[in-house]
């Protein structure tokens, strides 16, 4: 071997080495920071799923369970196969999800009234916060976040996917992380059929 064909092969070496460790422009679920819910507290992870699902009529749901003694909120967060986060837990929301306000702008105190005349506690929620979130889940409470709903099992909610990553609203080979306000947060993952 010439001294000048070893020189480029050590060059080449050295720029596949320096490639291999450069960090990705995707973060996945190991290094994305973790986000603050729409109430303003701080997530912690919780849970990591692999082999997260949205494509040919699959669906993946995160069933968790609160065994903190005071109210928690979680979210599902999903990355893609390039590991760009594809949901924002933190984004606040601005319409009604359910009962006689469906579809209209969320109330001051997020209550399905349309004058704002019940207390909070009397009144259930109105406006879901965070694509793929839930605020406030009691003690002992079960709650299912999918990514979208299924025909087998009950979502308490879903999420919308921005175009981020691989920029189609589907997800092959994903991933996704649990995060919550507390760590006793139980949770496991499952895909099911949406049909």
């Amino acid at each position: 071997m010439t001294h000048k064909r070893a020189r480029t092969l050590a060059g080449i070496a050295i720029l596949a080495g320096a490639l291999a460790q450069a960090p990705s422009a995707q973060a996945g679920p190991g290094d994305t920071p973790l986000p603050t819910f729409a109430d303003g507290k701080p997530a912690q992870a919780v849970y990591v799923a692999l082999g997260v699902i949205k494509n040919n009529n699959l669906e993946t749901d995160v069933v968790c369970t609160s065994l903190d003694g005071s109210p928690v909120d979680i979210g599902f967060q999903v990355f893609d196969e390039t590991g760009a986060l594809r949901n924002n837990v933190a984004a606040p929301g601005t319409l009604c999800d359910g009962g006689p306000r469906s579809g209209l702008a969320c109330t001051v105190d997020n209550s399905l009234d349309t004058v704002n005349g019940c207390p909070g506690a009397v009144c259930p929620a109105c406006c879901v916060l965070g694509s793929g979130a839930i605020l406030a889940v009691g003690p002992g409470r079960t709650v299912t976040i999918g990514t979208a709903g299924t025909a087998q099992l009950h979502e308490d909610e879903t999420m919308v996917m921005n175009t981020a990553g691989n920029g189609v609203p589907n997800l092959r080979n994903g991933s996704g992380r649990v995060v919550a306000t507390s760590p006793n947060v139980f949770c496991t993952a499952m895909v099911a059929d949406k049909l």
